[in-house]
């Protein structure tokens, strides 16, 4: 197996209530990610799907447990440490991409580099849109973008800093299922390219069952099995 990207050990999350009870949304005895492996994970609405990605970018801190992400453990890290990891070794997919609308396709690159530890590169940044297909589309500002050039950006966007390994949050969710397919080819042919690992939460079987590894997040986070 290729040496761990991503690694969970007995993490837990869990969150209030109204009327003041907690309800347990995570409880992951174990979760490992290797270096350049491609992974599905699926799960039903309310699973923890969303929750998990959260704590293992760092934007969300477990309530116990160990998160290291390439060799650091970003529970044991100030916030300010936690962004600089995120920055440095992971890229992000949204559903709704959240692109900088008042920005260009190659300044929205460049904003993604600017919270890294590296300087800023606009050779790179463009290389980037160039390597999904923009390299005639850098200085349209989203707005002027379709859907899938939209995605591309995110997909350029989230290489920007390098990234041992891209979390990608449902990324065929706002595009038509005829397009489905051209995002996950996307995806995956990017990652593959710059040899980083990829995870893609998603609830389509469709897209999932095209993954060397599929998982249901309710085979390991006993939560969401108990729920």
């Amino acid at each position: 197996m290729p040496p761990a990207v991503i690694e969970l050990e007995n993490v837990r999350k869990s969150f209030a209530m109204p009327g003041g009870e907690r309800t347990s949304v995570l409880d992951i005895p174990g979760f490992i990610l290797g270096e350049g492996e491609e992974c599905a994970l699926e799960g039903q609405s309310g699973s923890g799907k969303s929750t998990l990605l959260h704590v293992i970018s760092g934007i969300l801190r477990p309530d116990s447990g160990r998160v290291v992400i390439a060799g650091h453990d970003i529970t044991r890290l100030p916030e300010a440490s936690r962004d600089r990891v995120r920055a440095d070794t992971l890229g992000l997919v949204f559903q709704q991409f959240n692109l900088l609308p008042g920005f260009t396709a190659l300044e929205n690159v460049l904003v993604a580099m600017s919270f890294g530890s590296a300087t800023p590169d606009r050779g790179r940044a463009a290389d980037l849109l160039a390597s999904v297909g923009l390299s005639h589309r850098l200085h349209h500002r989203p707005a002027e973008l379709s859907i899938g050039q939209q995605q591309r950006v995110a997909v350029a966007r989230a290489l920007a800093n390098r990234p041992r390994a891209i979390l990608a949050d449902e990324p065929t969710a706002s595009v038509d299922s005829a397009h489905q397919q051209q995002v996950i080819d996307l995806l995956r042919g990017a990652c593959t390219e710059q040899g980083v690992a990829l995870l893609v939460v998603t609830h389509a079987p469709e897209v999932a069952r095209q993954f060397p590894r599929r998982l249901r997040l309710e085979d390991f986070n006993r939560a969401a099995a108990h729920a």
